[in-house]
């Protein structure tokens, strides 16, 4: 059965190396055919398709940010796994701190489908739904 304590770590270090800027460790989990699918607050779906088009969302997300972004990824639970694939759900709570002052940007619910390539598991698909635009 797939490794949920691995996956479990894989997204709680992932909302931290956005936080930190290690968009390596973030791109790294992607595959050159995953695909990123984002709504934002119900409206039509923005879909990334491939990890070029990934790497460009995340590079041009966080070099417009002028505050310090806080990833909380709880209630992480698991469906449909196998030996070699597996999905993640779990919640987004996205933090800002700007200027002295902490506030909540947006919530939001990851539904990740990872698969085990060469002994390691990667994101084939992740679908990020928002609640507020951020």
């Amino acid at each position: 059965m797939a490794d949920l304590m691995a996956i479990t770590g894989i997204l709680n270090r992932a909302g931290t190396a956005y936080d930190t800027g290690d968009l390596e460790f973030i791109l790294d989990l992607f595959l050159d055919d995953s695909v990123f699918e984002l709504v934002i607050a119900g409206n039509e779906p923005m879909v990334f398709d491939g990890k070029e088009n990934i790497k460009a969302l995340f590079e041009g997300a966080h070099e417009t940010q002028t505050d310090q972004r806080r990833h909380c990824v709880t209630n992480i639970f698991f469906t449909d796994e196998t030996d070699d694939s597996v999905t993640a759900c779990s919640n987004l709570i996205l933090i800002s701190v700007e200027h002295g002052k902490l506030s909540v940007l947006s919530s939001g619910v990851y539904t990740d489908s990872f698969v085990l390539v060469d002994g390691e598991w990667r994101l084939k698909r992740r679908h990020l739904l928002l609640d507020l635009p951020y």
